[in-house]
């Protein structure tokens, strides 16, 4: 399964989109996203935290504010970051591959300090995200997770007939 891991102040949109393209890819069962995947009643920390165990691969969506998020607020979560490290630090503790998606204008992470999730994210290779190329950068994600989860196939046509219009609409994107 794939997680998407995003400040909900700056990469909510883009982590919706990137699931819905990816939804459309691999089926709705293969991506976990918290607004999406979360049974209305459920204990979301329990939720998230036995997905984030389940979970091959985590795909970290870091836009324009999120480095300055993590300096200001680690470990507090007044603006969201507490859970987007928090999940963060249980993928590291798990031993779940991260990949940092960076979204468009956002530069290499280069966290240093006395902080151990921003640190370890700094040393990892990322792909991008960006709002020009969302086609290229949407293939080119699925490529490099069916490299890193073998397993992951393409339910693009069965998928986007059971999803209607919007399912649809995606391929056709991704065309």
């Amino acid at each position: 399964m794939i997680f998407l891991n995003y400040r909900q102040e700056g990469g909510a949109y883009a982590a919706a989109l990137l699931d819905e393209l990816l939804i459309s890819r691999f089926g709705e069962g293969q991506v976990f996203r918290a607004a999406r995947s979360i049974c209305p009643g459920s204990d979301y920390a329990d939720a998230i935290l036995r997905a984030v165990a389940e979970c091959e691969v985590m795909l970290a969506v870091i836009d324009e504010g999120w480095e300055a998020s993590v300096k200001r607020q680690f470990g507090e979560g007044a603006d969201g970051s507490g859970w987007v490290l928090r999940e963060l630090g249980e993928a590291f503790r798990c031993e779940k591959k991260v990949i940092p998606i960076l979204l468009s204008g956002v530069k290499r992470l280069s966290v240093e300090g006395p902080l151990e999730v921003p640190n370890e994210m700094s040393r990892l290779q990322y792909l991008r995200f960006g709002y020009r190329n969302i086609r290229q950068d949407v293939n080119f994600i699925a490529e490099q997770l069916v490299k890193v989860c073998p397993h992951l196939r393409s339910v693009r046509g069965e998928e986007s007939h059971r999803r209607g219009l919007l399912g649809k609409a995606v391929d056709a994107l991704l065309r």
